[in-house]
């Protein structure tokens, strides 16, 4: 039923679903932040609670960062080239790095550890919502 619901295009249409999947990455980047910190045996708040709010914070730094690909997804010419996703890429990975070690106090070099686990699901995460907000692309006759 689910099947033929997904078929005829129920409620469940492709930018819903992708918001699905931006969420479930969410969660489990959580849980992949709590297990870097566990590997990396970081001794200050290491607590779910302390995890969550670092992981947003996380999140909304690199949101920030994000804002021009954000921008360009709203004004519909955001096509997902790496000439614009790298260097925001490399510049929330060092800025990320540095969060990390602020607030679990972990060093540079188990922060490292830390930002290779979580980086993809939130680049992943912000790649998607830069495509939902571009909707279809605009052609400039060039």
């Amino acid at each position: 039923m689910l099947l033929n619901l997904l078929q005829m295009g129920g409620p469940l249409n492709e930018e819903t679903g992708r918001l699905i999947l931006m969420a479930a990455f969410a969660g489990g980047d959580i849980l992949l932040l709590k297990l870097g910190l566990t590997i990396t045996k970081a001794q200050k708040r290491t607590r779910m609670k302390w995890v969550a709010v670092s992981f947003l914070i996380q999140f909304g730094v690199i949101l920030i960062i994000s804002s021009p690909m954000i921008l360009l997804g709203f004004a519909g010419v955001f096509d997902g080239g790496p000439g614009v996703i790298i260097p925001i890429i490399i510049f929330s990975i060092f800025i990320d790095l540095n969060v990390i070690n602020v607030i679990h106090q972990v060093g540079l070099k188990r922060s490292l550890v830390v930002v290779l686990i979580i980086i993809v699901p939130i680049v992943f995460i912000m790649v998607s919502l830069g495509s939902v907000l571009s909707g279809p692309s605009v052609s400039t006759g060039f």
